[in-house]
Order: C-alpha cells, then structure tokens, then sequence
C-alpha cells in the first residue's frame, strides 16, 4: 500500500512539471556544409582567326610545245679593191690609184621552226629550253644563202590572269650559222617576252618575240651578221 501510493505521488509531480512548462531541450541538428550559390560561367568571344594565304604553287610541272616563226637577219659586207694602175706612155712612168672601199648587204626574213621543254617552278616563274632551225635560208641581196639554227635555255618570269598569262624571257643563247660553206658559231644573251592562252587546262596557245642574236658576228672575211630577231606562234602541251 504505501509502494502504490509512492508510485502515484511520483506521476502527479512528473504531470504537474510538465503541464507547467518545465525546460525545453531542442534536438541536435545535423552538421551541414554551406553551399556556395552556383554562377553560371559566360562564354568569352573568341578572336576571329586569320583569313589563310593564298596558296602559292610549289609543284613542278612540266610542258612541251612547238611552233612556227618569222626571223629575220640583217648583213653588212665591205672590202677594200684596189683602185687599178696606169701607165704613162710619154713619161714611161706607172701610177697606182688608191684603194676603194665596197660596202654592200641588206635583211631578209625566213621561216623556222620551233621546239621548246620547260618546268614551271611555281605560278612566277619557270626554266625553258628551245631549238630553233631554219626552214628556209636569208637571201640576201649580193649574197649567197645563209641558214641558221640556235639553241638556248631561258629564265621564263610569268604572270597569270584567270586563262591569260603574260611572260618574259632571258637567258643565254648558241647560234650556229653556215655561209659559203663556213660555219660560224655566236653565244651570249638571248631574250624576249610573249603572252599565252589557256585552251584547255592542258592545252595554250602562246606568241612571242625573242631576240636570238643582238651582238654582230663576222661570217666571212668581208660579211658581217648583224642581229637575228624571231616572232614565233605556236602551241604548249601540259601533261
């Protein structure tokens, strides 16, 4: 009797502090990392990039070509003759005249032929060898024929446009030349310049000019060539 009554004392004070708001204690909260507010990353523009070059062409390309020319030859000839001799009957005595000089020549103009090799080294520049013959011979006032061939290789500097390309040439040159059964050789520069068309992209059409022989050469002990000049047309065949 008295543990019930001990038991019951006990719940009526527990009752009363707790229905009188006894100390209140809050549950632990969990441990939290703060977190940092997300910022989204704003794309940079970038710099334009640089517009390419124009692409310069280092192939070597090979071409092969011929033609027809026109070339003409200029001659110079003198010599001295002697002046004759008289003789005076009365005084018996003999008189020499003086010496005279003759000068004589003059151009004409001959067909030749052409065959010409080359390399194109890049879009500017190219190498170029031609062989030049004489179809026919100069004949030349007061002169016997003259026939002709030459052999040069070129530095050929170039500029394109679209199907155009214009061109020069310079180089060095061997001419051979046949005159009253002599043959005389002559070297030294050569050039010219000319222009081409773009038939096809393997096939031109080109003309030009070449000086083949500017310095005078003697061929024979009373002649002298003076200049051999060629225009030449003809086609250029690109594999």
């Amino acid at each position: 009797m008295k543990t019930i009554s001990k038991f019951m004392s006990i719940a009526l004070v527990a009752s009363s502090t707790l229905f009188a708001g006894g100390p209140f204690v809050a549950a632990p909260e969990p441990d939290v990392e703060p977190v940092e507010p997300a910022v989204a990353e704003i794309p940079q523009p970038s710099a334009p990039e640089p517009a390419p070059e124009p692409q310069r062409s280092s192939t070597i390309k090979p071409y092969f070509g011929g033609g027809l020319g026109s070339s003409s030859a200029t001659v110079k000839s003198q010599a001295k003759v002697c002046g004759g001799c008289e003789y005076d009957k009365i005084n018996q005595t003999t008189s020499k005249q003086s010496d005279k000089i003759l000068n004589w020549g003059g151009s004409d103009s001959a067909t030749n032929g052409m065959i010409l090799a080359g390399v194109e080294v890049n879009d500017y520049l190219a190498v170029e060898g031609r062989i030049t013959k004489g179809i026919s011979d100069y004949e030349i006032k007061d002169h016997k024929p003259i026939s002709y061939s030459n052999a040069a290789v070129y530095l050929k500097p170039q500029a394109k446009f679209e199907n155009f390309t214009v061109y020069g040439l310079v180089g060095y040159g061997i001419s051979s030349i046949d005159f009253m059964g002599k043959n005389t050789k002559a070297s030294g520069l050569q050039y010219g310049a000319g222009g081409s068309y773009d038939i096809t992209d393997q096939l031109a059409a080109f003309a030009d000019y070449t000086q083949l022989m500017g310095s005078s050469k003697k061929i024979s002990d009373a002649s002298t060539l003076s200049s051999i000049s060629s225009v030449n047309v003809g086609v250029i065949y690109k594999p």
